[in-house]
């Protein structure tokens, strides 16, 4: 097969388009000098970027698959973090050598995220080098709607979705040279938690999703609004699974500063709990309280015996 940048296009990512599944809302798709699309009257667009790098988001020699889930999911997360629900994407890529088994793999799972996120692969660029995705993922909200950083309040509940430190240990494992199991599986296929963003509308004051670890979230949450937050370590939602393999002292620890989990957290007012647990019901998603927001502008984590812990960094530092 001819390995030049049209005909990969054409053959692995142009029939990601969807063009006849979505064509309400794509007009131009791959292929043209720019994609070009139809946004509803009432909607507003939620647009991100993330770029994830060979050896600094994903181990060297990953499979494809676990580079298009993690890529993608890192990229999806943030639409979640905003009560968004996915509209359409654009990949830019760089890799060494055009392998037509990675880059079957790598379309075919691509594919199947489309399927279940419904968002189209809209365009991109292809390039020679070291390996490198760059997506920009576009979302959208009824209008006024979208889910902000700023919100929280004093007195406000802290939640988190699912269990967190599952991804830290995964990958901890990986680089034991395990392949398997839930924890592996935990960091190579995240779940971006987009049903949770949407049925967090009107209810969750702040919401961000958790990428860089627990703490390093929390933080950014409260000083938006130059807001503290307490937070019980014991109330945290770990995993058997995280608990079997890193011990619990670990798992805590995991849980707090470590990212790749893309849970979200989220702050609501105390009287809507019988509402977020009708929420986390519907959606099969536990979303548990671990804190408060305070006044006070420090992150205070207690340990079982409620005595204040002491920590040392907040979670992933990007520089």
């Amino acid at each position: 097969m001819s390995t030049r940048e049209f005909s990969i296009i054409e053959r692995y990512f142009k029939p990601l388009s969807n063009l006849s599944q979505h064509g309400n809302s794509v007009i131009i798709g791959p292929g043209d000098d720019c994609a070009v699309l139809r946004i509803p009257d009432d909607m507003e667009l939620c647009v991100s970027t993330d770029t994830l790098l060979e050896g600094v988001h994903f181990l060297p020699n990953s499979p494809a698959k676990v580079v298009a889930s993690r890529t993608m999911a890192a990229n999806l997360s943030d639409l979640a973090a905003m009560g968004a629900t996915p509209y359409a994407f654009l990949l830019a890529m760089t890799f060494p050598e055009a392998r037509e088994d990675w880059l079957e793999e790598f379309s075919t799972t691509l594919a199947e995220i489309i399927e279940l996120y419904q968002v189209p692969l809209v365009g991109g660029n292809l390039s020679k080098g070291p390996l490198s995705l760059t997506v920009t993922i576009m979302g959208t909200v009824p209008a006024g709607s979208a889910i902000k950083r700023t919100g929280a309040s004093v007195g406000d509940d802290i939640y988190v979705t699912g269990t967190l430190g599952d991804a830290a240990q995964g990958l901890a494992l990986l680089r034991k040279g395990e392949i398997d199991g839930y924890l592996v599986s935990r960091y190579q296929f995240p779940v971006a938690r987009i049903d949770a963003g949407r049925q967090l509308r009107g209810l969750a004051k702040s919401l961000i999703d958790i990428s860089d670890g627990l703490v390093s979230e929390i933080g950014h949450l409260a000083k938006t609004d130059l807001l503290g937050a307490e937070i019980s370590a014991r109330e945290l939602p770990l995993s058997k699974e995280l608990v079997k393999s890193a011990g619990e002292d670990v798992a805590i620890s995991k849980a707090l500063f470590s990212g790749d989990d893309y849970e979200l957290c989220f702050t609501a007012d105390p009287a809507d709990s019988s509402e977020i647990k009708a929420v986390s019901d519907s959606i099969d998603l536990p979303m548990t309280r671990i804190g408060v927001v305070t006044g006070d502008g420090e992150i205070v984590i207690r340990d079982s015996n409620g005595e204040p812990m002491e920590f040392c960094g907040a979670g992933y530092e990007h520089f």
